[in-house]
């Protein structure tokens, strides 16, 4: 292995699983660093990446909300919510008012401070007052950014935005929109955007997206209200062949979808939604941060709903929740593996 040359060491170790590269951190000082560089994490992301999107399956490698294995049965929490998945990691909500950047793979994670609640609100409100969220990748910055959407007052119908950087750990407000959110609590990312389907108050239905790199909020025209009765029922949002997409949430597997591309195109092609693998994580008490550990236990089901269609995509990555992993830092923790 001493005779090869770094181009022909990565090409080896970057098709290897995350579990095996932790274990090939051990071989020595030189592979610990090669493996936890910048390039090399990027370069297996890629990789990886890649791989999973071989096919075109609307809900291919999702991880659901709604069912959290623990080491002896399932657990049907009430109280969790998967905020987003990108690039391997994890935006998870324990309760309403906390919220965790986890890595299942490598069993990292990082708590982040709770959004910035309205002071004179008591408790019971600010649980109420998260009308939407989601979690993303800043490519402009490298970075990975939280965002929260608050209903300014529940008689109105307007919703401001703060959001997060993991490299700031710093809260701010990036502008607020005329309407509130009425179906799919997580934004659904797509194109370097957050997307929610919104209602104002003249009953106008539009999607509002957030456009991670510039913080933007606008307004994403819809299919033509004449032809949108193809895809029949109450529609929602997700992403297909890495397009955002109209389906109907009361024949989510239907082949009809609104697809995205230069304008919305209608999708008819039985080919593109098959029955799909759903993942769920592993959830395991810690003495450590919020008091839960969350891995990726490669677990299957085969999803019934449309929600389990929109679900986070995960792919297994070496990526941090924290941009300075070597930083001796209070909000790092990790699981033995």
């Amino acid at each position: 292995m001493a005779e090869l040359g770094l181009d022909a060491v990565e090409e080896i170790l970057v098709r290897l699983d995350v579990e095996d590269l932790i274990r090939c951190k051990s071989v020595c000082k030189s592979w610990l660093s090669f493996i936890s560089s910048t390039r090399f994490v990027k370069a297996h992301l890629k990789h990886n990446y890649n791989n999973d999107r071989d096919n075109h399956e609307l809900g291919h490698r999702r991880i659901s909300s709604y069912a959290i294995k623990n080491e002896d049965d399932w657990l049907y929490c009430n109280g969790f919510f998967i905020v987003g998945s990108c690039n391997g990691l994890v935006c998870i909500s324990p309760e309403d008012v906390e919220l965790v950047v986890t890595n299942p793979s490598t069993r990292e994670l990082k708590k982040l401070p709770p959004p910035p609640y309205r002071p004179h609100m008591d408790k019971i409100l600010q649980i109420r007052g998260v009308v939407c969220w989601g979690f993303g990748y800043d490519s402009s910055a490298d970075d990975y950014k939280v965002v929260a959407g608050f209903r300014k007052s529940f008689s109105k119908f307007r919703t401001r935005f703060h959001v997060l950087t993991l490299k700031s750990n710093i809260w701010k407000v990036v502008g607020e929109v005329k309407y509130r959110n009425i179906e799919g609590k997580s934004g659904v990312l797509c194109g370097g955007a957050l997307h929610w389907f919104m209602i104002g108050e003249n009953n106008k239905k539009v999607i509002v997206s957030l456009d991670l790199s510039t913080d933007e909020l606008k307004e994403i025209p819809q299919p033509n209200a004449d032809l949108l009765y193809e895809c029949k029922g109450d529609h929602r949002l997700g992403v297909i062949d890495e397009s955002l997409c109209i389906y109907s949430s009361y024949f989510p597997l239907s082949s009809k979808k609104w697809v995205m591309k230069n304008k919305w195109e209608l999708y008819d092609d039985p080919y593109e939604t098959k029955y799909d693998v759903v993942h769920y994580l592993i959830l395991e008490h810690s003495q450590q941060a919020t008091g839960y550990l969350y891995g990726h236990d490669g677990g299957t089901h085969v999803p019934s709903i449309g929600d389990h269609i929109r679900a986070s995509v995960l792919v297994r990555s070496l990526v941090s929740p924290h941009p300075y992993p070597h930083v001796n830092n209070n909000n790092i923790h990790y699981a033995k593996v």
